[in-house]
């Protein structure tokens, strides 16, 4: 998978959120600075195959309002932000032939409606990679990210060619850490959950969950029944 370095920004305007001086990113009169320091414009290309499918999460660029939180305390606010799966890198788009690549150095979390992106250690690849935090508690994180996988099309089997093109989907993974410890990877299911938990709490979650009809297998009543069993 190709990975591009690029990006950031210094913006114009500034206002307070969440503790931290957030610019709008929606003027880019100062782009040229954009470019010297931390980003760059890149060419959006056109698409050369007849792979069907797209490698972004969001199936529109403008409805998003994201945040996107640096290192150093500030914060840019965005509303046209998706993330590009194939090339794991979050990208900001202004019209249909200009787009604007984050570099994730001196980001710190990309915050997209109420969704948190991070970035930790893919220890299948050796590399740092985004994923998304769908559960955090003292005791337990679990992640999700997303991956480019290719469904192929049908084949006819007298003329042996394809009737349909291949088609570009995108597949999600589930992971835990514990104490800042490696990522492993886990299903969304009772029997994995609760194999992360301590034996001495086990019946009493599958109690409270029965009791609130809530699944394991489904990210807000995960979070409900893990927020619980912290108060345990």
């Amino acid at each position: 998978m190709n990975k591009i370095l690029v990006f950031l920004f210094t913006l114009t305007v500034n206002f307070t959120f969440a503790q931290a001086a957030i610019s709008s990113g929606n003027n880019f009169s100062n782009s040229s600075a954009i470019m010297a320091h931390d980003g760059i414009w890149i060419t959006n290309p056109s698409k050369t195959t007849n792979l069907k499918g797209s490698p972004y999460l969001f199936d529109s660029w403008n409805s998003n309002n994201t945040i996107i939180y640096m290192r150093d305390n500030k914060a840019h606010k965005f509303n046209n932000i998706n993330y590009n799966v194939q090339l794991e890198r979050f990208e900001a788009k202004y019209s249909k032939d200009s787009i604007l690549a984050f570099n994730p150095k001196n980001i710190d979390k990309i915050v997209i409606n109420s969704r948190i992106f991070k970035r930790y250690l893919d220890n299948e690849f050796q590399r740092n990679s985004y994923f998304e935090e769908l559960v955090v508690t003292k005791s337990i994180t679990i992640l999700r990210k997303f991956e480019i996988g290719i469904k192929e099309g049908m084949y006819n089997p007298l003329t042996q060619q394809k009737t349909t093109d291949d088609e570009m989907i995108i597949k999600e993974k589930y992971f835990y850490t514990t104490d800042n410890e490696k990522l492993k990877l886990i299903q969304l299911k009772k029997s994995a959950i609760l194999k992360t938990l301590d034996s001495d709490k086990k019946d009493v979650i599958k109690q409270y969950a029965k009791d609130n009809n809530l699944s394991f297998k489904e990210i807000n009543d995960l979070k409900k029944i893990l927020i619980y069993y912290n108060t345990l």
